[in-house]
């Protein structure tokens, strides 16, 4: 399952929030390791990441796992 701060960065990326992305992951070390991992692919725009579905499917399951109103990964759900 991936972590609370993957979660955080996918959710950016899903919503096409590159500021946000940029401010989680100013150095894009962990955007690389998302798309290494297959959550992750280069968008249509340059500087921007797709979430692939590997990535929405990994998104749904820490949904899943986690209970519907708390405040995870810094991303109201």
């Amino acid at each position: 399952m991936i972590s609370a701060e993957d979660f955080k960065l996918l959710s950016h990326w899903a919503f096409c929030d590159r500021i946000g992305a940029n401010v989680a992951d100013p150095d894009g070390t962990a955007a690389r390791r998302l798309a290494d991992a297959g959550h992750l692919a280069p968008g249509a725009v340059t500087g921007y990441w797709r979430v692939t579905r590997a990535g929405q499917a990994a998104r749904a399951q820490y949904t899943r796992a986690h209970p519907v109103g708390r405040r995870v990964g810094g991303i109201p759900l």
